[in-house]
């Protein structure tokens, strides 16, 4: 029976084998097709791996450049920056020293102006008296002196002589064509 069992467990085997061999081939090709759609991929990712890699490899290039760029422009901005602060100092050397000189001229247009004021008071004060006071003696001095006393009085003649109004207008005929005083006939 050992034997008899051994040919029915083999035939139950073989039976199953046969049965589970269209399923074993049918599971076998899709699994071979899924390793040739990941290989595809596999192949992809390679390709693309790659294509990363030399694209890494030019953003690195890239950035040693910016990099040197960066350096090479924070260079120049402190030599800049160096200037720049040197002009400032110099500038605010300078607006010290105008700042001083204007505080000197402030002064001194201070002093003028004192002085001026003082002379304006002065002026005013000439003003006052020359109305008050010097008309009067410029009027005094004219009625004391000999010249105007001396044309009054021909003007003065004149009009005893020929009348007010006709004396008047031969003293001034006789001005008016430049006549002398002395040579006019009135």
């Amino acid at each position: 029976m050992d034997n008899d069992l051994m040919i029915s467990k083999m035939m139950i085997g073989a039976c199953n084998l046969v049965i589970l061999l269209p399923e074993g081939i049918s599971r076998f090709r899709k699994r071979m097709q899924e390793y040739e759609a990941f290989s595809k991929k596999s192949d992809e990712m390679k390709a693309l791996l790659v294509a990363l890699k030399q694209e890494v490899e030019g953003y690195a290039e890239k950035e040693k450049k910016l990099l040197l760029r960066i350096d090479e422009l924070s260079s120049q901005h402190k030599n800049g920056m160096t200037e720049l602060e040197k002009h400032l100092e110099a500038d605010k050397v300078q607006v010290r020293v105008d700042r001083a000189a204007l505080e000197v001229q402030k002064k001194a247009l201070l002093e003028q102006k004192e002085g001026l004021k003082a002379s304006l008071a002065q002026a005013t004060g000439n003003n006052k008296w020359l109305i008050e006071h010097g008309f009067q003696q410029v009027v005094t001095y004219l009625l004391h002196s000999s010249e105007l006393n001396k044309a009054l009085s021909d003007v003065y003649t004149k009009l005893l002589a020929h009348g007010r109004h006709q004396g008047f207008v031969a003293s001034y005929k006789a001005c008016e064509f430049g006549e002398p005083h002395e040579k006019s006939s009135l």
